[in-house]
Formats: structure tokens, C-alpha cells, sequence
């Protein structure tokens, strides 16, 4: 069956509403429909354009595509479910709330605006006609979502739960000294009333998430600070899933006190890790799953009693475990799953093909007691490109405490300014990278490194931080394209951490020569750097060779163009890059110019002087896989451990450089660095001299394949390319640092019309010009006399 699941989209959010829908597409397809999201943009503001987006929606007709019908639409928010459909069902996530509880609350929007009863009613009524189309049973993800439909539209709606994100990895775990505080920080979740709380007990709060509004953040932390109660929470930021899933482990219980929630996923992840949840009498969702002192303890929504809550779940930790079993085992007892979710939609029984999802971005890992071969193939590729668990004694679990706990900007300081809330975007996509920043601290394991170069690397400093934490003391550098140097002492805020100084110099890192003296660094890392290359890596790896101390280590990190997932793209039709888009802002160095395979960067390295010391790919982004290619990779024998999307290639200095792997290059690059000058000329005859300097460190011969020869060009006054002539004007081969000499003969006197463009050229490669080293000369020159100089000069010759 093909089936549209249609939903809104504010651009640039991006939630549970999101998530949910991601994970309802991919339980569809697991169970053998063909499924996608239909997304349409929604602006509620201001009235107008509220109406519009209505209207446009309503006119969207999503029966078929490209001749082909879409067999069910399913509707999960307002207004997207208005699009024309003629089989169409409804799982209702939220109605347009403004127009409903939080208009009869008196904080819906639309009491500001002039058509706001206008738009209420147009709402209601468009809602009503949409639900009454449907030949299926109305349904809603949660009692207090269809409590409300129940209310407002007198639509009787039956609730269809769902598991979480990450439902399959949550676990049981000690009965910790805290009590934890996940999920996303807005006014609705109310947590000044858990910071109130903390007045009137004795308790310690861990907290976990990012305000959307750094204001508002900042606001939380002052009233932190204003109660009293600052060193009693602990503010981790943003967390990666593995952080979220420890804390969910490891606390006593769970604090969960939003303002009627429509379903709430954080009650039902504390459930699955046997946590009890502490929430209020007003919380909804939460309360179709927690009972007082059954799973959990429900109060009035006021700080002293929800203190008294916190102490009794601390006072006694036989009770928590006890009320976290109960909360565990109701859990199970609810048929809370994806399989269920699919048989409902859609009528159907069929048996999943894969076990579904729970996040957009990582499979669940399979169950080890599965039989089926797919499932076994998948369970053998998850654990072969398993990233590693983090290094031991690094003081941080996610890049929000990097953040705050050092000064990554000078800026406001040097204005006597406090230091600004941290950039929840900047967080964000930082966060993305935690689990590759540990992987790669983890390679460096044993290693002594006292001064290290960091290529490619830029602002803000984190990973430097991570390594300064790392290796106490370390001396840092860094070589970035610039076009200036760059200077930053980061100050830690917490005495006990590391700070640090780095400059930065500025350098092609493929084309120019290293600012740096042989035998410099103990380590030199790449993070990210290879996969934008355009020219030469052969020559990053030979700088990075001659900066290294004897026995001196090379660290590249670089995306696996033939991973899993580039595998199974190309079986799909699609690049096999990880990230193929262009980026015309960011120039030649902005894109992924090549990826690589694994067995390729250490090709790079043997030829240029290195050993492997290890070579290991991680799924350090996103833990999916597809079954598919897992059966494919597990049926050729392939080696698992090499197809994960992340390579991490750590290898010793132990040799010098052999030479470009000719299966990697057209030509030799190596010799392609010069430079062409006028040695003399005599006005009255015409006859120039030029030097011809070889800067590179190989010998370039004149005869034979990849020989040194010169491309002459003549352009017209207009600047008109006219004639093109490739030639051997050279006497003899020219070893690395020596100069030869060419003698042509052109007009007498100056100012003629035209000019003459010469081009050092390799023989069945190219122009030098094209390597980024060796600039053309140009000369004036009348057509006449570069006639002259083809008639009079020799073709490049074939090997003696």
C-alpha cells in the first residue's frame, strides 16, 4: 500500500511532532508498505496568513503522483490534514490548540488578533468537515488529545499510544542520589516550578535539554541563582542519546511537570527505565500512565508540595524501585508498539520485514534472539562499526559542558562584557559530532603527545579543549586557509580544567609548504579535511610527514564514501556521498570534492612514509542500517569492520615518501611546482631568455611519459585566445632547486598587439598552471613572431 503521512512543518523546527512522524514512515515501511512524509509549510501569524495557509492546504490534492494513486493519506497535525484525499485517516497528534483549551484559557494568539473569532470558527468548522469525511475510526495519540476532541468538536477520538524515541536501548539501573530532568526547556514544561521546588527540599536536580529562546535559559539560571539553589542542579545542555539513556538509568527518579501535555514521551521513557515519574494534578498526558504512589507520585501543581515529593522519592529508595517496576510492567502491559500503531492505520496484519524504528536518525539495535537471517546480518554490521565507549578521564559528557565550561570567545571579555548564553544552533551541530570527537580521543589512547598540529581546523576551539583535557600541557597549533593568522588563549571557568593557547597560521594545506620546520610535532591531526580537498592529498600527507617528529603520529578522520549506507544509496539510486550538496558561499573547499575508502588513506600513507597503526571505521552520526545491505556485505564476506560511515586512520611516522600511488593520480604532482621569469632581453633582436626553476623535490625529465615541456598560447589585443602550441624548448633535464634556460626570439622593441602566455606542461597530464604552484609568464608578442616560435622550436620528444 502507498501511503502519505501528512503533516506541518514551521521550517527550521524541528520536535517530537517531527520525530513522530519519522518514526510512523518508517514503521510502515518495515512492515512492507511504501511509505513517505507529505509535508507542507505552516505560518500561523498573522490572521491573514493563517487563512491563506488553510486555503492552500485545502487545495492540495495528494490522490495519486505521477500517475500512480496514493492508496491512504494519514493526518497528523492541522492544517496539513485538509489536503484532498478521497481515503483518508486520522491520527491525531494536536489540533490548532489556539483555536481550542488555549483560547478558552485566554493565551491563544488569536484573542490578539481582529479576525481572531473569525479564525477560531473557521478552524473549528474546517476541522469538523475534515474528520466527518473519514470512513475510518478517528484516532489520537493519547486520552488527553482525544479528551479535548471530545470537548471542543464532540469527535470521539480513541487513543492509539506509541513508544518513545529510543524505546528499544532504554534500560534498568541504580536507584541514583538525583532525580532527573530530561526533555525540551519552554514555559509549558514549567520547570521554575521544579527550581521553585528545590527551595523546600534537600534534593539535586540534573537537567538535560536547551532552551529554544536563550533568554529563556538565561532567565532559568538566574532564578537558579536568585533561589538559592544553584549548587543543587546541573545544567548538562544538549545530550546525545547515550547520555539521555545513562541518566534515565541512573537517577533515583523522574521530575516531569508540564502544563497539559498531549502525551508526554518523557513519563513513558522514566516507565521503560523503570523510573518513577514525580508530575502534577494539571500535567495531562502524563497522568494517563501515573497514579499516586503506584507509579510514580502525583502532586498539586504548587512548590512545596512538589519538594515534599522530591524528599520522599529520595528518603526511600525501596519505594522508587518499587513504584519504577510498577511503572515498568504497566508499560509492558499497554501494547504500546509500532506493530500495533501499523495494524490500526491501516487494517492490515502484515508481519514486519525489519523491527521499525523509534528516532528518524538510528535504528534500534536488533534483538539477539531473532532468527531471521537479515536480522543476524544487521546485528553483525551494527556491532562491527560500533563506536567504542568514550575515553576515561575526560570531564565532560556532551558538547553543552564543553561549552560552558570554557571561554570560547575573547570578544566580550575585552568589552568588559559577561559572557553570552550559549548558541543553542552552534550546540546543536556541534552536538552531532560528540560521539566522533570521543571515537577520536579514543584512537589517540597510548600515545604521548606534548605538541600538536590540528589542519583545517577553525573556531570554536572544542575539540582542542577535549585535548587540552587529554593531555595536560599540551603546546597546540593550527593551519587554516585564513587569509590571516589567528590567535585565542581560551580560559577555562573551572579552575580544575585545562585552558589553553593556539595560533593558528594560515596555508593551503595541499598546496602550500607547511609554515613549520621539520621534526616539529609529536601529532597531526586532519578531522574532516581530506574529504574537501581538490588537488593533491598526497602532498597533505607528505607536509604532515615532514612536520612529525621520528615516529611521530598522523590522525585523519574522513567520511567512508563505501560505508553501509554509501552502498545502499548506490543500490538506490543515489550519490554515495555523505554530504553531496554544493556550497557556493563556501568556494572550491566548501563541498565534499572526493571521499574515500578505508584502504585508500592508508594507500596515501604507505607512499608517503607512514605505517598503519590502525584503520577503523564507526557509525559516529547515525546507528541505522538497512537489512538489505547488511545481507549483501554479510553474503560477499566482506569485512564488516571497514563499513561504517566514519574512517579513523591513526598511523607512525617510519619512512620517507616513495612517491604518488599512481592508482590514486593522473600524473605526477610531485614534480608540477615551478617557476617561469624573464632572465633578459635584448629590444633590438627580439631575443628573450627565461629561467625555468624546478621547486619541486623530483627531477624533471624532457623526453618521454609525464616530461616537463611548455604550453605557448598567443592572445590578440581583444584578449582573444587565438593559437595553442605545445613544445619542447627545454635542453636538458632539470634536477629539484636548479634552473634551466629557454631562448625565443621575438619582436624587436616593444608594445606589439598581442601577447605571448607561456605554460609549464607534463606530458599527457597537463599545465602546471592547474596544480595552484606555477604561475603562467606572459610577454608581448605579435602573432608573426609566435608563428616564429612554432616553426622554429621542437615538439616534446618520446623516451630515448
Amino acid at each position: 500500500m502507498r501511503i502519505g503521512v501528512l503533516r506541518t512543518q514551521v521550517p527550521f523546527i524541528s520536535g517530537g511532532a517531527e520525530r513522530h512522524a519519522a518514526n510512523l514512515v518508517a514503521a510502515l515501511n518495515a512492515h512492507g508498505h511504501q511509505a513517505t512524509e507529505i509535508t507542507l509549510p505552516f505560518k500561523w501569524y498573522p490572521g491573514e496568513v493563517l487563512a491563506d495557509h488553510i486555503l492552500a492546504a485545502k487545495m492540495i490534492d495528494i490522490s495519486e503522483v505521477e500517475g500512480v494513486p496514493i492508496d491512504l493519506a494519514i493526518g497528523l497535525k492541522f492544517p496539513a490534514w485538509l489536503a484532498q484525499h478521497p481515503n483518508k485517516a486520522f491520527w491525531v497528534i494536536h489540533q490548532h490548540r489556539q483555536a481550542y483549551d488555549q483560547w478558552e484559557l485566554g493565551t491563544s494568539e488569536l484573542l490578539d488578533t481582529p479576525q481572531g473569532e473569525a479564525l477560531r470558527a473557521l478552524i473549528r468548522d474546517e476541522d469538523s468537515a475534515a474528520f466527518a469525511s473519514s470512513s475510518h475510526p478517528i484516532y489520537a495519540n493519547s486520552d488527553n488529545v482525544a479528551d479535548r476532541m471530545k470537548k471542543n468538536l464532540g469527535v470521539k477520538a480513541q487513543p492509539l499510544y506509541h513508544p518513545p524515541p529510543n524505546a528499544d536501548e532504554l534500560r534498568q539501573g541504580d536507584y541514583g542520589d538525583y532525580l532527573f530532568v530530561p526533555g525540551r526547556i519552554n514555559p509549558s514544561k514549567r520547570l521554575e516550578l521544579s527550581l521553585q521546588a528545590l527551595v523546600h527540599s534537600r534534593t539535586r536536580l540534573v537537567i538535560a535539554g536547551v532552551a529554544e529562546n536563550p533568554a529563556y535559559q538565561n532567565h532559568l539560571m538566574q532564578l537558579a541563582s536568585e533561589l538559592g539553589v544553584t549548587n543543587r542542579t546541573t545544567w548538562l545542555g544538549a545530550v546525545d542519546d547515550a547520555t539521555l539513556i545513562r541518566h534515565y538509568a541512573e537517577a533515583r527518579g523522574v521530575v516531569f511537570v508540564p502544563q497539559d501535555e498531549d502525551y508526554g514521551y518523557i513519563t513513558l521513557e522514566a516507565m521503560l527505565s523503570a523510573k518513577p515519574v514525580i508530575t502534577v494534578t494539571d500535567a495531562g498526558g502524563p497522568l494517563e500512565f501515573i497514579t499516586n504512589g503506584a507509579e510514580g507520585l502525583v502532586t498539586a501543581p504548587d512548590p512545596v508540595a512538589l519538594g515534599a515529593a522530591f524528599d520522599r522519592l529520595m528518603d526511600d529508595a525501596a519505594e522508587a524501585e518499587r513504584m519504577g517496576q510498577a511503572g515498568h510492567n504497566r508499560y509492558r502491559k499497554l501494547n504500546i508498539s509500532w506493530d500495533h500503531v501499523v495494524k490500526t492505520l491501516t487494517g492490515q496484519g502484515t508481519k514486519p520485514a525489519k523491527p521499525p524504528v523509534s528516532t528518524p536518525k538510528a535504528s534500534l539495535k536488533p534483538s539477539a534472539s531473532s532468527a531471521a537471517p537479515h536480522q543476524e546480518a544487521e546485528q553483525q554490521l551494527f556491532d562491527a562499526v560500533a563506536p567504542p565507549q568514550p575515553p576515561e578521564g575526560i570531564p565532560f559528557d556532551n558538547i553543552a559542558q564543553v561549552l560552558q565550561a570554557y571561554a570560547l570567545e575573547e570578544l566580550p571579555a575585552a568589552l568588559g562584557q559577561n559572557d553570552p548564553p550559549i548558541d543553542t544552533g552552534l550546540a546543536s551541530y556541534l552536538d552531532t559530532h560528540w560521539t566522533r570527537f570521543m571515537t577520536t580521543l579514543n584512537q589517540l589512547e597510548g600515545l604521548n603527545v606534548s605538541r600538536a598540529l590540528d589542519v583545517g581546523v577553525f573556531p570554536p576551539l572544542v575539540f582542542q579543549a577535549l585535548l587540552a583535557n587529554r593531555f595536560p600541557g599540551v603546546e597546540m597549533h593550527g593551519l587554516w586557509e585564513g587569509p590571516d593568522p589567528y590567535h585565542q588563549t581560551v580560559h577555562a571557568r573551572d579552575r580544575k580544567l585545562q585552558g589553553f593557547d593556539i595560533t593558528l597560521k594560515a596555508a593551503n594545506g595541499e598546496r602550500d609548504p607547511w609554515p613549520y620546520p621539520d621534526n616539529s610535532f609529536d601529532l597531526v591531526t586532519g578531522m574532516e579535511i581530506l574529504e574537501h580537498l581538490a588537488l593533491d592529498p598526497y602532498f597533505f600527507y607528505t607536509e604532515a610527514a615532514r612536520v612529525l617528529k621520528p615516529g611521530g603520529h598522523l590522525l585523519i578522520t574522513t567520511p567512508n564514501v563505501v560505508s553501509h549506507r554509501g552502498v545502499w544509496k548506490a543500490l538506490c539510486g543515489i550519490a554515495p556521498y555523505s554530504f553531496g550538496i554544493f556550497v557556493p558561499s563556501g568556494g572550491v573547499y566548501g563541498r565534499h570534492n572526493r571521499e574515500y575508502a578505508p584502504q585508500e588513506l592508508a594507500l596515501l600513507g604507505d607512499t608517503a612514509g607512514f605505517e598503519t597503526v590502525r584503520l577503523k571505521t564507526y557509525d559516529v552520526y547515525d546507528r541505522h542500517i538497512e537489512q538489505d545491505a547488511a545481507q549483501i556485505l554479510v553474503n560477499r564476506g566482506d569485512d564488516l569492520s571497514l563499513r561504517g560511515e566514519n574512517i579513523q586512520y591513526l598511523a607512525r611516522k617510519a619512512g620517507t615518501p616513495k612517491g604518488v600511488p599512481g592508482i590514486l593520480y593522473h600524473g605526477d604532482p610531485t614534480r608540477m611546482h615551478g617557476v617561469l621569469s624573464v632572465a633578459s632581453r635584448a629590444d633590438a633582436t627580439g631575443l628573450t631568455k627565461i629561467d625555468v626553476q624546478n621547486t619541486s623535490s623530483s627531477v624533471w625529465p624532457i623526453a618521454g611519459e609525464r616530461a616537463t615541456c611548455v604550453l605557448a598560447e598567443w592572445v590578440n589585443e581583444a584578449g582573444t585566445l587565438r593559437h595553442q602550441h605545445l613544445m619542447q624548448p627545454l635542453a636538458g633535464p632539470i634536477g629539484p632547486g636548479e634552473t634551466g634556460q629557454i631562448t625565443l626570439r621575438l619582436d624587436e622593441g616593444q608594445g606589439h598587439k598581442g601577447k605571448l602566455r607561456l605554460h609549464l606542461y607534463q606530458i599527457g597530464v597537463g599545465v602546471f598552471t592547474g596544480r595552484g604552484r606555477t604561475a603562467p609568464l606572459e610577454l608581448s608578442c605579435s602573432e608573426d613572431a609566435f608563428l616564429r616560435i612554432v616553426k622554429t622550436t621542437d615538439l616534446p620528444r618520446s623516451a630515448p
